[in-house]
C-alpha cells in the first residue's frame, strides 16, 4: 500500500525526488476497500471512525460496517490529514463527524470513541473553544 502514497524518481544528476501517487490517482476522494469479492467505493466524506485490531481495521461509516484485512496504520497514511486524526492507538476519527468530547471518549455521530490520553491533549489543543472550560 505504500506504493499507493508515494514514491522516489531520481534525475539525471542523482537527486533524489519525492512524487506523491495521488496526483495519478483517479479517484481522489475516497477509498476502495474490499467486501464480499468486490471493491466498494468508500467515500470519504462518509466515514465515520475507523478501528484497528491487529491485522484488521473496522470501518464505520454512516451506512456500514466494513471489516478490511489492512492495519490502520495503513488506512491512516493514505487518508486526508485534514479530514482526520487518530485520537488513540486504535481509532481514527473523522474530524467534521466530532458532536462531542470529554477525556475519556469522543462522541463521532452516535457512536462513543474512546480517546488516547496523550491524542486528547492533541485533540483539545486543535479545537475552537469558548467559554470556561477549566482545561
Amino acid at each position: 500500500m505504500k506504493e499507493l502514497l508515494e514514491g522516489i524518481k531520481r534525475n539525471g544528476n542523482g537527486e533524489k525526488k519525492i512524487f506523491h501517487h495521488e496526483s495519478k490517482l483517479l479517484v481522489k476522494d475516497a477509498v476502495f476497500v474490499r467486501h464480499e469479492g468486490n471493491l466498494i467505493k468508500v467515500k470519504y466524506e462518509d466515514i465515520l471512525w475507523l478501528k484497528g485490531d491487529g491485522n484488521y481495521t473496522t470501518l464505520i461509516t454512516k451506512t456500514t460496517v466494513f471489516s478490511v484485512r489492512n492495519i490502520l496504520k495503513e488506512f491512516e497514511s493514505v487518508l486526508p490529514t485534514d479530514q482526520f486524526l487518530r485520537i488513540h492507538k486504535s481509532y481514527i476519527v473523522q474530524i467534521s463527524e466530532i458532536v462531542s468530547i470529554n477525556p475519556k471518549e469522543v462522541k463521532v455521530g452516535n457512536d462513543l470513541v474512546p480517546v488516547g490520553r496523550t491524542y486528547y491533549h492533541q485533540l483539545i489543543s486543535g479545537i475552537q473553544k469558548v467559554g470556561n472550560l477549566g482545561d
